[in-house]
């Protein structure tokens, strides 16, 4: 596969030699983080199977040009999948040109065929006929996940008649009136010639829709997509719709044949972004990993590069896309970036058979951190901040401690900062703190009483379901051995006190004081309710009085934060934090500009930073 740039957007062409092409039409926001990895599977099989595929980020999503927030997002992403189509010819001389979308990315597949009416062949997984019912489908995700207990003390959103969202991605404005308008129903051109309909929903709205376009004029097959309640959910637990992927392959290849002229031989243009503030981006591999390197044409004396590593299971833009905000704010202050995907996962050069936590969590995850901090080394970056939420600032925490060009650690919501091999299963209360569960079996009936719609295969159910397993089945459980860790550690911390007797070393102190003594800097960040928070006091104490004699390592702990980011005030509270340790770290020449927003007053615990 290779990188390419078009009209704001980044994708990846997946060559191959026929007369006919396909452009995959991504799903929206969240939808588009968890199918991810199996997106570039399908791009991979319809390759194979001789079909040249072209996926792609529309404008403000993913690793395009933009912000989700600007203006005519809707128009945007339709006239992107028209240039997709036209770029496709273009590149590789296809004759015929093939659609697939799943979710959102369907409709706006069916959208924006009908206006090309030039598209061959369209095949539509899961589609929402109705922007409407879309909406409501956005808002009550949004409704279930703060009846969670990672959403416990989330900010609700003020007005969701100007933003609809779900997870960290949304909708804003005037473009929620245009997609409440859709209706697929009512078009009166079909997108194409032939129409492979593949349905999750079990309601009567996909027979109408193939009924609609039949009475257009197309050739219509529809089908189930039973896979679909294990490949809408979050990364780490998307699977592959193997037959569901299987039958669109076998589907679009019966229209195919080898190419009648050749293709093209100009090369593909160099994949570089320009940015409007000042910076590019581009493409970069190095070892088994992949990364986007952020520069600003302008970079500040003395600042350091900052290393983004991938969150999980989710690539390189990390969740509400955050680590792309990151780098793009960063940018603007003059400071260079690189996000990156660890080995095996995102658009690294091979991808894994699977992804655990096991496999996040693993000795490789800091090996590929230090190789993204030596890439930026050799180009001119001394200093590097490894930067990570969750699995990545796992990943942050451990180069810290090792890599000679890592000179200061921000980790964000660090679960663990030793892994051993299946030390906790994956589970949703492995994020929530026991204060966070107990506000969950107060609140949880607002979880029953949110709206399904048509949401029997989405995040929504699974979201419920974990939760009932929560406050049912691991509750108990899973705290009682909190619970006795804690004292295992405060008894251990009370014999050395008081007796002067080590009872056992810390692996977790022992990795903090090999920080210390590189002279290498730490920020920890947390939510008040989050489960690291509460690691990080049965390892360090309930006050954290290990980190007395840690003066580089600090631990700040902010309200109102969500595990993931996934509230527009969550990320705007890290961003802030982030820019401010920044200046007062690395002592940069002058103040650095704070983005719009009031900033959230963060508690400290532990040493204050040190230049």
């Amino acid at each position: 596969m290779k990188p390419v740039v078009f009209d704001g957007c980044f994708g990846w062409l997946h060559p191959a030699h026929s007369s006919t092409g396909v452009v995959l039409c991504n799903p929206f926001g969240y939808d588009a983080l968890c199918t991810h990895r199996s997106w570039r599977k399908l791009a991979a099989r319809l390759a194979a199977a001789g079909l040249p595929t072209l996926r792609f980020d529309y404008p403000g999503t993913g690793d395009a040009a933009g912000f989700e927030e600007d203006p005519g997002r809707f128009g945007a992403w339709l006239a992107a999948i028209e240039a997709a189509v036209s770029r496709l010819r273009a590149w590789t001389g296809v004759e015929r040109v093939a659609l697939v979308g799943v979710r959102f990315g369907a409709t706006l597949a069916a959208l924006a065929a009908q206006r090309l009416g030039n598209i061959d062949s369209i095949v539509l997984l899961a589609p929402p006929v109705t922007g409407r019912r879309y909406l409501r489908e956005l808002r009550a995700h949004r409704t279930a996940w703060m009846s969670t207990p990672a959403g416990a003390n989330a900010a609700p959103i003020a007005d969701d008649e100007q933003y609809a969202e779900a997870f960290g991605f949304g909708i804003h404005g005037v473009d929620i009136a245009q997609v409440g308008a859709i209706d697929m129903l009512g078009g009166t051109r079909t997108p194409a010639r032939r129409v492979l309909l593949l349905d999750s929903t079990g309601t009567n709205l996909i027979d109408k829709l193939a009924q609609h376009y039949e009475s257009l004029g197309a050739e219509v097959e529809r089908g189930d997509f039973e896979e679909s309640d294990r490949f809408f959910l979050e990364p780490l637990m998307s699977e592959e719709p193997t037959v569901a992927f299987g039958r669109v392959v076998k589907w679009l290849a019966q229209s195919a044949s080898p190419a009648t002229r050749a293709a093209p031989s100009a090369a593909l243009p160099e994949p570089v972004m320009t940015l409007a503030h000042g910076a590019s981006e581009r493409p970069v591999t190095f070892g088994q990993c992949f990364g986007i390197a952020c520069e600003p044409d302008a970079p500040r004396q003395g600042a350091p590069a900052v290393l983004l590593i991938c969150t999980g299971a989710s690539h390189h833009i990390g969740d509400g896309r955050f680590l792309v905000l990151v780098a793009r704010r960063l940018a603007a202050l003059g400071i260079a970036s690189l996000r990156m995907d660890l080995r095996g996962q995102g658009d690294s050069t091979l991808l894994s058979d699977e992804i655990t936590l096991d496999s996040i969590y693993a000795q490789s995850s800091r090996e590929d951190a230090g190789a993204g901090a030596q890439w930026l080394a050799a180009r001119g970056h001394a200093r590097v901040v490894a930067f990570g939420v969750c699995g990545g600032a796992f990943a942050s925490v451990q180069a810290c401690a090792s890599h000679p060009n890592i000179a200061a650690g921000y980790a964000v919501n660090l679960q663990k900062f030793v892994w051993h091999p299946s030390d906790e299963p994956a589970r949703p209360s492995w994020f929530a703190s026991m204060k966070a569960s107990w506000h969950a079996v107060l609140t949880g009936e607002k979880l029953l009483r949110a709206p399904i719609d048509s949401v029997s295969n989405s995040p929504l159910v699974m979201a419920r379901e974990m939760t009932r397993r929560v406050l049912v089945r691991s509750w108990f459980a899973s705290k009682a051995r909190r619970a006795l860790r804690r004292v295992a550690f405060a008894g251990r911390d009370w014999l050395a006190r008081t007796r002067g007797r080590q009872v056992s070393s810390s692996e977790t102190r022992a990795l903090l004081h090999s920080i210390q003594k590189r002279n290498a800097h730490l920020r920890l960040v947390y939510g008040e309710l989050d489960r690291g928070l509460e690691e990080a006091r049965v390892q360090l104490g309930a006050s954290l009085g290990a980190l007395r004699s840690l003066p580089n390592i600090q631990v700040n702990v902010i309200p109102k934060l969500d595990h993931a980011l996934y509230t527009r005030e969550a990320r705007a509270a890290v961003m802030h934090d982030l820019v401010d340790w920044l200046q007062a770290e690395f002592a940069l020449e002058d103040e650095l500009e704070r983005g719009a927003g009031r900033r959230a007053a963060p508690r400290c615990i532990g040493s204050p930073a040190r230049g």
